[in-house]
């Protein structure tokens, strides 16, 4: 062996031990402050938060459509206006007049006026007329019924507050 290759595996060992004693740079993570399962990522708060609300308000609307579905609606009286049973024809004498006056002048203000206030008039009595009532269910029933508005209250406030929980 020559000088020179001496020389070189001399530089070689100082750069090799060099190596090795140098300190390492640490890698600090930031401390979370919630308990998140192993394999969870950063954004899946919010993905869990949405799955919450969606699922929530899905069986608040199924809660409407039980109880909607169970009411039962039918013709009654128009005792408030005194027309009892007799019905509410006469309202369409105003009405025709006030389509009379509009369209013989589209301007004239009392045709306006007598036809919006007939067909509000119209609106009310039938509206008047219909009677719900909730006919008679088991506990079960009621319990199945109103179970969805629970849950879904629950879930729809669970997913509202880890929504507040990440900041967003």
């Amino acid at each position: 062996m020559s000088k020179q290759d001496d020389e070189i595996r001399e530089k070689l060992a100082e750069l090799e031990a060099s190596i090795e004693e140098a300190p390492q740079p640490l890698a600090v993570t930031p401390a979370g402050t919630g308990v998140t399962a192993p394999g969870k990522k950063a954004g899946d708060e919010l993905i869990e938060s949405d799955l919450f609300l969606t699922i929530g308000f899905g069986l608040l609307l199924l809660g409407v459509f039980l109880v909607m579905n169970h009411i039962q609606v039918g013709t009654g009286m128009l005792g408030f206006f005194g027309f009892q049973q007799r019905g509410f024809g006469l309202t369409i004498i105003p009405l025709l007049i006030g389509l009379g006056l509009v369209f013989f002048d589209y301007k004239n203000r009392l045709g306006w006026i007598l036809t919006a206030a007939s067909c509000a008039l119209i609106f009310f009595a039938a509206l008047s007329q219909l009677v719900m009532f909730f006919p008679n269910i088991s506990l079960l029933g009621l319990v199945i019924m109103f179970l969805p508005f629970a849950v879904g209250g629950a879930l729809v406030a669970r997913g509202f507050n880890m929504r507040r929980g990440t900041g967003t």
